[in-house]
């Protein structure tokens, strides 16, 4: 049986996978606005950040 990835998991792939396109686009290498999929990936990254940071507050 295959486990869920916990939260802080997929917050750690989600950072993994922004930071791996950043260094591969050019439009998303700050300040510059991010192309569609860099916007995607952010927006992934930090809502997983958030959620995990929420979390451990509760906690």
């Amino acid at each position: 049986m295959l486990m869920a990835d916990s939260l802080y998991d997929r917050y750690m792939k989600a950072s993994a996978a922004y930071r791996v396109h950043v260094k591969a686009c050019s439009r998303c290498s700050p300040p510059v606005a991010r192309c569609t999929a860099g916007r995607e990936l952010h927006t992934s990254f930090v809502r997983l950040q958030d959620a995990y940071l929420a979390r451990l507050r509760r906690s």
